[in-house]
């Protein structure tokens, strides 16, 4: 969107949308009806919020089509036929872009880059971002600010790189991706050798712990890189190891949200989503179309399948099948949760009525 914003009529056709009435009306944002201002365009695609047009001020609403809008007191209105489909094309019409921090010049002046490096012509680079030797980046990307690239490390076409990145060495990124603000791609895995293996194996098969001994824990250095496909977005503050020996993976279209992080030899299959602080442990696959929710934890060295939905907070400990829906800690399938978790709620009425048993008894016992 440019910084005037768009009529009406343009943002109609921005969105396949038909526009009525008044095509000349600016609009800089979208917005909810209730609170909309007159140059914001309200989101009423779905009628359950056109009640809501009344309480604000806007001039222009999304709608669905044949809808009057006039009777709802509307100048203009954009008639479309899918509500989710126009969020996404909408947000591509009004978005406000992240503007380059520094000005007209497509590589900043302090930048540095290494003279091994390949960049495409029309790549931009910010302020102190560091590309070193043997990197290529695609036609298109643009290389924030303050960011590193490690040497080896290939980007293709289209890419956004945002502030304060860190990429390590042999990192291999696709086309058209997102990675934003500080997060940190090709980390060396979390890989020790301790003196004592057994008192972890213990510890896991029986239950049993002794302490590690004296003995120095000597770190495994990581060989392998990360290799992501195309279109994968990542959110802030997100960290991806490197494998150990072969590499960690991210398969093409997936998204990954805020504070997320992906261990060493990971592999994540296609158009998964993974929302905020979900930690996937060493040497665990994924498969494809599968989600996480929020804070979900799996632990290392397990598979989880195809189309498999995780509830928040689930604790994955062991392997889950394709197609499956799992909730809780252990994760389980979410209706056996559910079940569990209203048996822990009837338990109190449960102790109750065992203890007016166990009085009954005794009564009767002295009579």
């Amino acid at each position: 969107m440019n910084a005037s914003g768009l009529s009406a009529s343009q943002l109609a056709n921005e969105i396949g949308g038909i526009c009525d009435g008044d095509g000349t009306i600016l609009i800089t944002k979208p917005a909810e009806p209730a609170v909309a201002l007159p140059n914001e365009v309200a989101l009423a695609a779905d009628p359950k919020y056109m009640a809501q047009l009344s309480q604000g001020q806007a001039r222009v609403a999304i709608l669905p089509m044949g809808t009057d809008w006039q009777a709802l007191g509307l100048e203009a209105a954009i008639l479309v036929t899918s509500a989710r489909k126009t969020m996404v094309e909408m947000s591509v019409a009004l978005e406000i872009p992240w503007a380059r921090a520094w000005g007209q010049d497509l590589i900043h002046k302090t930048a540095i880059i290494d003279a091994s490096a390949d960049i495409a012509d029309d790549v931009a680079i910010g302020p102190f971002s560091i590309i070193g030797p043997h990197v290529t980046i695609g036609a298109g990307s643009v290389i924030h600010d303050h960011v590193t690239i490690a040497q080896d490390v290939s980007i293709g076409a289209n890419a956004q790189i945002y502030a304060g990145v860190r990429i390590g060495p042999e990192v291999k990124l696709g086309s058209d991706c997102i990675i934003m603000a500080n997060t940190v791609i090709g980390a060396d895995g979390f890989s020790y050798l301790t003196p004592n293996a057994d008192a972890i194996r213990a510890a896991r098969n029986e239950g049993t712990a002794s302490a590690l001994s004296d003995l120095a824990i000597e770190r495994i250095n990581s060989l392998g890189s990360v290799v992501l496909g195309d279109r994968v977005e990542m959110g802030a503050g997100c960290t991806i190891d490197r494998g150990t020996i072969k590499n960690t993976t991210i398969g093409s279209g997936t998204k990954i949200d805020n504070m997320v992080h992906i261990a060493h030899n990971v592999q994540i299959g296609e158009n998964c989503l993974l929302c905020a602080q979900v930690g996937i442990a060493g040497s665990t696959i994924i498969g494809d179309r599968t989600i996480l929710g929020g804070q979900v934890g799996v632990s290392d060295n397990i598979s989880v399948g195809s189309d498999v939905i995780a509830a928040g907070k689930s604790a994955i400990s062991s392997t889950v099948g394709s197609g499956q829906t799992v909730m809780g800690n252990p994760a389980i399938k979410m209706a056996l949760n559910i079940e569990s978790y209203k048996g822990y709620r009837r338990l109190p009425r449960l102790f109750a009525r065992v203890k007016q048993l166990e009085e009954q008894i005794a009564n009767k016992l002295k009579g």
